[in-house]
């Protein structure tokens, strides 16, 4: 890990909101999916087209807090993690007489930036993720709404599908948050 104490800092932070995200990405998929498509009527029955709805209203107060909250944390998580992971580069590579100046001073940075990079790449993957494949379903989901009964039919398969895809949102950070601290507890 880098030397400098910035450095650090900004990557035990990016830590914090790897996990942070992980812990939404379960109680999303582990927890909010399977409460809302308890005991889901089928299509045709009585209440499918009333449960639909419903699903379709709740929604919108499922992910609002995804957009408002989580969405910057991935990002500042992968903005953070490129800092850091091209500081420890920079650090590792005195072709400057900054970086000469300072590992002469403070001593050589302990851990490998490409692993922060892994981190980073985990996290913009999570962002493209959820802009490529969970968008659209979040938009399935809130239209449900105000959908015609066509296309009422597959609504819990929708939200499956959600729960299912959220996953990469619970795995990319546990497994960037394991690998970025991993550098820091070697500084």
């Amino acid at each position: 890990m880098s030397n400098s104490i910035i450095t650090q800092a900004i990557t035990g932070t990016c830590i914090t909101f790897s996990f942070i995200l992980a812990g939404n990405a379960v109680t999303q998929s582990f927890m909010t999916i399977p409460a809302l498509v308890v005991n889901f009527p089928t299509p045709g029955s009585t209440t499918h087209t009333e449960r639909c709805r419903l699903l379709g209203a709740q929604w919108p107060l499922c992910w609002s807090v995804g957009n408002v909250f989580f969405r910057p944390l991935s990002m500042l998580g992968f903005v953070g993690y490129t800092y850091a992971a091209y500081s420890l580069f920079r650090d590792s590579h005195p072709s400057s007489t900054l970086a000469n100046s300072l590992n002469s001073a403070t001593g050589e940075p302990k851990g490998d930036w490409r692993i922060l990079a892994v981190s980073a790449a985990l996290h913009l993957v999570t962002v493209v993720h959820s802009a490529v494949n969970m968008q659209p379903l979040n938009d399935k989901l809130e239209n449900l709404a105000r959908a015609g009964e066509k296309d009422l039919v597959g609504a819990e398969a929708v939200a499956q599908r959600w729960g299912k895809w959220n996953l990469v949102r619970l795995v990319n950070p546990v497994v960037a948050g394991v690998l970025a601290l991993s550098q820091l507890v070697k500084s």
